[in-house]
């Protein structure tokens, strides 16, 4: 089984990088992901500039296929952790397979429901690993920890951005309040989320790009609504300054207290 999951993940991330590869060339539909989320777009929808952070979270799921691939090859000390994950990862390149061809071809309410169906795999693969709750090795929580972290953090604003296109296409009122207010509230809540993820779930990396994402919010309205770009810069920084005193009062087991200790091990050897 566990070869067989190793395989599965392998294979299915490829399949997952080739078309959102494709995605990006026009081939599927005679347009891009980014063409049509233009025509969907809202107060929450962040500059273009921060999808970005895709390519850091492709190059960071590539070392956990990586990671967990290397007993079909090598003797490790311990790959448990890939029967632990189980199919989760395959759903969550499914899922991400099948929001990229709804997206693409205009089918935004089933895109939803593809990109629920995501965070939801995410969020299992984190709570299976209990990531951020224990004092691990570097190697742990770069392989394994960061892409899943990184990932679910970034999908859980796309989510509420998909959500938010859904309901522009379909001309929702607003129950008659304000795009404004709406707009506050979803990233108040956003908000609020990621700090209790920061401070219930120790995921630091999960609030930061939280923040990336809000700044970019703000980027996207500077010009357009002060009101919704000062809040969500504000967001931004309260979880930036959160992050990091989070990270102070935990230091002894912070990341990057390993990584020091690992290089400084190194060099003295």
């Amino acid at each position: 089984m566990k070869k067989l999951l190793q395989l599965a993940n392998a294979l299915s991330f490829i399949g997952m990088v080739i078309l959102n590869y494709l995605s990006n060339t026009g081939i599927l539909n005679n347009t891009t992901i980014g063409e049509v989320s233009k025509h969907y777009t809202t107060l929450f929808t962040p500059a273009s500039y921060a999808f970005s952070i895709w390519g850091l979270i492709y190059v960071l799921v590539l070392g956990f296929v990586i990671y967990q691939g290397r007993s079909l090859f090598v003797t490790v000390r311990d790959d448990d952790f890939v029967l632990k994950t189980g199919w989760w990862f395959v759903l969550s390149c499914i899922a991400n397979c099948l929001w990229i061809v709804a997206w693409i071809y205009e089918y935004t309410l089933l895109s939803s429901v593809f990109i629920f169906v995501l965070l939801f795999a995410l969020i299992q693969i984190v709570l299976k690993h209990k990531m951020e709750l224990y004092d691990a090795p570097i190697s742990v929580i770069a392989f394994l920890w960061w892409p899943f972290v990184f990932y679910s953090g970034w999908i859980t604003v796309a989510s509420i951005a998909n959500v938010s296109a859904v309901l522009v296409k379909y001309n929702w009122d607003g129950f008659g309040l304000s795009p404004t207010f709406w707009a506050v509230s979803v990233i108040a809540i956003a908000t609020i989320i990621n700090l209790v993820v920061t401070w219930r779930r120790n995921m630091r990396e999960f609030a930061l790009v939280g923040a990336w994402a809000l700044v970019a919010i703000y980027v996207a309205n500077n010009a357009i609504n002060m009101t919704v770009a000062y809040t969500a810069l504000g967001a931004a920084i309260l979880l930036t300054v959160s992050s990091l005193y989070q990270g102070y009062i935990n230091r002894e087991t912070n990341p990057v207290t390993k990584c020091l200790e690992f290089f400084k091990t190194r060099k003295l050897s």
